[in-house]
């Protein structure tokens, strides 16, 4: 008994599957069959009262306002349409800096929003392909 792994980390769920050379038509890794960067999602907002968007407007977001998905390096944020960050992804979405990266944009709108007794903004975002 032991491992049937290949020791990478496309061995774990929601990494990118690749194409595998050889007589079969097989994917090595990341096998559920389900292209999570296509999938729509539901997300609250971390650090929403330490965003640029809270610090120039003293203020959320409203509902209905449209936002977009940006990944600057160190973070992946939600951002107003001219920019401004409005407050970071949980680190379970992670995954979605693979899909900015190959191209994949996303479109969301603000579905919650409160400026007290602490700023918080919950957001439903849809996968748009380039």
């Amino acid at each position: 008994m032991g491992s049937s792994g290949s020791g990478h980390f496309s061995d774990y769920p929601g990494t990118k599957a690749k194409v595998v050379t050889g007589d079969g038509t097989g994917m090595a890794g990341g096998a559920s069959g389900v292209d999570k960067c296509k999938q729509a999602f539901h997300v609250l907002l971390d650090d929403v009262g330490n965003s640029d968007f809270y610090s120039q407007f003293n203020n959320v977001p409203a509902v209905g306002a449209q936002l977009a998905i940006i990944f600057d390096t160190k973070r992946v944020f939600a951002v107003d349409m001219n920019g401004v960050k409005v407050g970071a992804l949980p680190t379970s979405f992670n995954y979605l800096v693979a899909c900015l990266e190959d191209g994949v944009t996303y479109v969301g709108l603000v579905s919650s929003s409160a400026a007290s007794p602490v700023p918080t903004v919950a957001a439903d975002f849809v996968a748009q392909e380039a």
